[in-house]
């Protein structure tokens, strides 16, 4: 990491490709991403970016029949075991073009192409999911909400980029598996078993080594909470020191499954809880503080 700073000069690219050969035609995306990118290096010196098409072998006319080569395959598949890592990991950037760029119409789109919105789409869905596990809110960026005509510098693009509830909550692997079944991908028979395989390494390795996680100001209301203590029920964080959960919008339900679940045992090395001060005195959450020593 960088100095007193939590995070890495690495930023992971979640998009829908736009047709089917190519994901960006008309540099559409490129242009999108670009400004995003000017905005954080008003403040980050570097950042190398991950964009599939670029740092992945692709086949290099697949209309004509020219293909990756055997290596290049390999390399390929290699790269594909890597991105749980990758998007997951808590110090990398993730950025998400959740809409389509101006102009870019489904129904104009050549036969076989994948049309679905970025949140129906199998592939972009489990990069959401990764980028949702364990990363401070910042980290993961919806560039969908950038607003036209707006000069951004870092901490503007990440105001925006974080608010009105983008982030999701974490999700156990098979409540994850089963969301997984209502989206769409090109090549579902390969890649749907390969991102479940993949999607429960990473909640394993993320939630297992996790200290602290900072999910203050992300529009979370009770159902967001009960779903983070589910994961938290499950055992998932066993090494948790401090959970930050503060600037959301969790109410009483949120904060009666939050203690059930630490009642109950989870997150055994839990030292530090702030879920804001409207729920200071929620007698319950306070209850099993007091019990576990939890501050």
């Amino acid at each position: 990491t960088n100095g007193e700073y939590d995070w890495l000069p690495v930023a992971a690219l979640s998009y829908p490709w736009l047709t089917k050969d190519h994901p960006d035609p008309r540099g559409a995306n490129l242009s999108r991403v670009a400004r995003a990118l000017k905005a954080l290096l008003t403040n980050i010196p570097r950042l190398g970016v991950f964009w599939d098409f670029g740092s992945l072998h692709q086949h290099p006319d697949p209309a004509n029949g020219v293909m990756r080569t055997e290596e290049q395959n390999a390399l390929f598949k290699q790269g594909l075991g890597c991105l749980g890592t990758l998007y997951s990991h808590p110090h990398t950037y993730v950025l998400r073009l959740t809409s389509f760029p101006d102009g870019h119409k489904a129904e104009d789109q050549a036969e076989g192409t994948n049309v679905a919105k970025y949140f129906d789409r199998g592939w972009c869905y489990t990069e959401q999911s990764w980028a949702g596990l364990t990363k401070a809110g910042y980290l993961s960026l919806d560039l969908g909400k950038m607003h036209a005509g707006v000069e951004y510098g870092c901490y503007s693009l990440m105001r925006d980029c974080t608010q009105a509830g983008g982030r999701c909550p974490p999700l156990l692997p098979s409540a994850f598996a089963a969301e997984l079944e209502t989206k769409s991908f090109t090549n579902g028979k390969d890649d749907k078993p390969l991102v479940k395989r993949l999607y429960e390494a990473a909640f394993e390795e993320q939630f297992g080594k996790a200290t602290v996680l900072d999910y203050a100001d992300l529009g979370w209301g009770d159902a967001e909470a009960a779903q983070l203590a589910e994961v938290l029920a499950s055992g998932a964080a066993p090494r948790l020191e401090e959970l930050y959960l503060y600037d959301n919008r969790i109410g009483d339900e949120g904060c009666k499954a939050l203690a059930a679940a630490l009642k109950e045992g989870a997150a055994p090395s839990l030292k530090t809880l702030e879920v804001g001060s409207k729920n200071a005195k929620q007698p319950e959450l306070v209850a099993v503080c007091e019990e576990r020593g939890i501050e």
